[in-house]
């Protein structure tokens, strides 16, 4: 692809699928079904299975399950909790022992750690991580507000000082401003990832947003969400993989008009 509004389109990424199911045989299913596109990586959202009354032992056999048939497939698991758009409500202490289960026990190679719990316990995570069994992923998602420039930058340094690998940062915004200024202020943080040996994920969420997922070479994000079902999510302005193709087609060509 050519380059859209000087930045140029390069697809160095990879497209992520989070699987929302409440039992081990959709979840299953679901992953089959996403596993079509060879090249990209599932993130099994488990507070789905959480909120169903499964338990964290229950949990990791079917992630042993999954990874035995699909050997080649990055995973990712998380547990989003209810303050970060999840479905599960959860102590730091429980949310400690579900990391630590998955970190020690399951066969996945991410591990998606909320910034607020690591935050609170970060002597207990930096331990934990120092074993370098799997990548983690420190993430935030913000929904109630938007930030001022100066606070985006405090934030991103506090993240990518942490002992995790990727820092994701996802925010709902609801104007054409918010949006912009969402994104220049996060390729500008680029140096300061780099500085800390960080990979980043910058998530603008809504459908004013949607442009953050088209163009994530503006901000060196490599890891892209897409909704693994047949309807976009609105809320969060996720594309499914057909609108996603179309719309960066569009954005491919707009350099030759």
């Amino acid at each position: 692809m050519k380059k859209a509004r000087g930045i140029k389109l390069k697809n160095n990424f990879v497209f992520c699928y989070p699987i929302l199911e409440e039992s081990k045989s959709a979840m299953l299913k679901k992953v089959t079904e996403v596993d079509e596109q060879k090249k990209c990586i599932i993130e099994l959202r488990l507070d789905y299975l959480l909120n169903a009354g499964m338990n964290i032992a229950e949990i990791i056999k079917i992630i042993s399950l999954i990874k035995a048939k699909y050997t080649n497939k990055k995973l990712i698991a998380t547990i989003r909790t209810v303050s970060e758009g999840g479905k599960v409500d959860l102590t730091k202490e429980k949310y400690f022992l579900f990391i630590k289960e998955l970190y020690l026990k399951s066969k996945v190679h991410y591990i998606d750690v909320e910034y607020k719990f690591y935050k609170i316990d970060k002597i207990y995570y930096d331990s934990l991580f120092k074993k370098k069994k799997k990548k983690i992923i420190i993430s935030m998602h913000i929904f109630d507000r938007i930030f001022f420039e100066n606070e985006y930058v405090k934030l991103f340094t506090e993240m990518a000082e942490s002992s995790g690998n990727i820092v994701k940062f996802a925010i709902k915004t609801f104007t054409k401003e918010d949006l912009f200024s969402f994104m220049i202020t996060a390729r500008k943080c680029e140096k300061i990832m780099k500085k800390n040996k960080k990979e980043s994920i910058y998530i603008a969420m809504g459908m004013v947003g949607t442009l953050s997922r088209l163009l994530p070479e503006f901000t060196k994000t490599k890891i892209v969400f897409l909704s693994a079902y047949k309807d976009i999510d609105v809320e969060l302005g996720q594309l499914n993989r057909e609108k996603y193709v179309k719309y960066r087609n569009m954005l491919a060509k707009i350099d030759k008009n």
